[in-house]
């Protein structure tokens, strides 16, 4: 059991000084020289004069020096904000406004010039200087406790993003549950290193990694965006644990090579951020039939996921929807209609998540934290807005977002159970349900987009073929009425499919 993650790190550090902690597509870097490079920067970072506990940006892309600047906060008694060098302007100046970081390390060239930026950035120039200097740490005050350990921005599909406090705590509690007996992760493993680091699912193979003695290997982002150069690599990688999405994995499985026979050393699978389907998880499943398969599920405001569960042939079976698994210990899972508990197996409303895994609040806007946050029986509680039900054995199941819930002709329709209804045709490889409002803004009927199997069909004719293979499979009423294709969805920052995006530019 981990009782600080920093003191952790720098036994586990010492005591695997030449074993590979970070592999950035062959770019090495040991425990021994990630230690002293996070030492020489904190040990910099201490004569800086920063306030106390005050937040430091660290803007990059899967850099080594990205997780050097992180432990170096940490080691300083400091959070960390991440931030990926590709996010929009508006963003970046939304971040430095409500976080108010003390200081900014610059992995990534930083676009100052287009910014207010009012503290002292650090590029990576002087940052290396500082790193080479090598010099030893000698104050000992590390996060610990309350003592926030990142603060991490929400994607901000809707208004500004937010900043959620996480703290040691809730991070520490999060990696002795990834590291215990649920997932019985493989020891000196090599994690695939892809969700970019201002995405939360990252912490799900960066802290058990280092927390373990493992391996990451890093993919950059570039690397992802190019298919060519990914569907080459990954062979190469010797991984053991994905962490990813769905769509992600999604995207991995049009490469021929991505199999067991392969990739004989990748055994585990971690999913998170979005609803892992019946369809990508029996294909995934023939692809690696002795690989365990683990859905979990959670809210950036509850310090990345708070239930998991093996997807076992026999769920896979027996579900139409993926449960998301059973709660963490630490955290209590109960389901609300608007300020009242229902208690009765199975019915479903609003999934409330309490315990020592939920965030802090939201940095400097307390009026959102009031509306999210509350206390329940005791402990910190947060409202996820997420749709969901618990069954008579505690399993949770996801229903999707309550604000992806819309009425139809009557009929109260969930935009998920759409989609998922639509991905059980065999000529449809991904969709998303898109409502279509009228002016009234009510919704006037459901548009299906579509990435389809490969076809010579007419777009006339591939609809009514795959409205044939859809007859029996889903409801008629939840059947939409226009199908649109595309050859790929658009993504958000974190890896995610961009749902708004897509909602807002059909009824533009």
């Amino acid at each position: 059991m981990i009782k600080n993650i920093v003191t952790a790190f720098d036994q586990i550090a010492t005591a695997n000084a030449d074993q590979v902690a970070y592999d950035e597509m062959g770019k090495h870097t040991t425990y021994g020289q990630l230690k002293t490079a996070a030492d020489s920067l904190a040990a910099w970072l201490d004569q800086q004069s920063l306030p106390e506990h005050s937040p430091v940006l660290v803007f990059g892309d899967h850099q080594v020096e990205m997780i050097a600047s992180f432990m170096a906060a940490l080691k300083t008694g400091h959070s960390y904000i991440p931030v990926s060098s590709d996010s929009a302007l508006p963003r970046i100046q939304s971040i430095l406004d409500t976080g108010k970081p003390s200081l900014i390390l610059a992995i990534d060239p930083f676009p100052s010039d287009q910014l207010t930026v009012t503290v002292p950035v650090i590029a990576k120039e002087q940052l290396a200087t500082v790193i080479a200097d090598a010099q030893p740490l000698t104050s000992e005050h590390p996060v610990s406790g309350n003592d926030l350990a990142y603060v991490l921005f929400t994607s901000g599909t809707t208004g500004s993003p937010k900043g959620v406090e996480v703290s040691h705590d809730n991070l520490l509690t999060f990696i002795d549950w990834m590291l215990g007996a649920d997932f019985n992760l493989p020891q000196r493993a090599n994690y695939l290193g892809q969700p970019p680091y201002s995405f939360d699912l990252s912490n799900m193979f960066l802290y058990p990694a280092l927390m373990s003695g493992s391996t990451v290997k890093a993919i950059p982002h570039a690397v992802v965006e190019n298919f060519g150069q990914l569907f080459t690599a990954l062979p190469k990688l010797d991984l053991n644990v994905f962490v990813g999405t769905p769509s992600f994995v999604d995207m991995l499985m049009l490469s021929p090579a991505f199999n067991e026979q392969q990739m004989p050393g990748l055994t585990h699978f971690l999913f998170c951020g979005e609803e892992l389907t019946v369809k990508t998880a029996k294909n995934l499943h023939q692809r690696f039939p002795h690989a365990h398969i683990f859905n979990t599920y959670g809210p950036t405001e509850a310090t990345v996921a708070v239930s998991g569960v093996e997807i076992t042939p026999e769920i896979l079976a027996n579900s139409d929807r993926l449960p998301v698994g059973y709660a963490k210990p630490g955290i209590e899972l109960s389901i609300w209609n608007g300020d009242q508990q229902l208690t009765t197996p199975g019915q479903q409303g609003e999934i409330i998540i309490a315990g020592d895994s939920v965030a802090q609040g939201y940095m400097n806007n307390p009026q959102k934290t009031a509306q999210a946050f509350f206390t329940l029986n005791g402990q910190h509680a947060y409202r996820t807005g997420d749709a969901g039900i618990l069954d008579e054995d505690g399993l949770l199941h996801h229903k999707g977002r309550m604000d992806f819930q819309i009425k139809l002709h009557g009929f109260r329709i969930e935009l998920d159970e759409v989609r998922a209804s639509l991905e059980k045709s065999p000529l449809i490889k991904q969709a998303v349900a898109l409502p279509k409002y009228n002016r009234d803004g009510k919704v006037a009927h459901l548009i299906a987009a579509v990435i389809p199997k490969e076809t010579t069909d007419s777009e006339n004719d591939r609809t009514q073929k795959i409205r044939e293979s859809l007859k029996d499979l889903i409801m008629p009423y939840m059947m939409p009425t226009q199908f649109v294709y595309r050859e790929s969805f658009p993504m958000s920052a974190n890896g995610k499919i961009a749902v708004k995006q897509m909602i807002k530019e059909v009824n533009q």
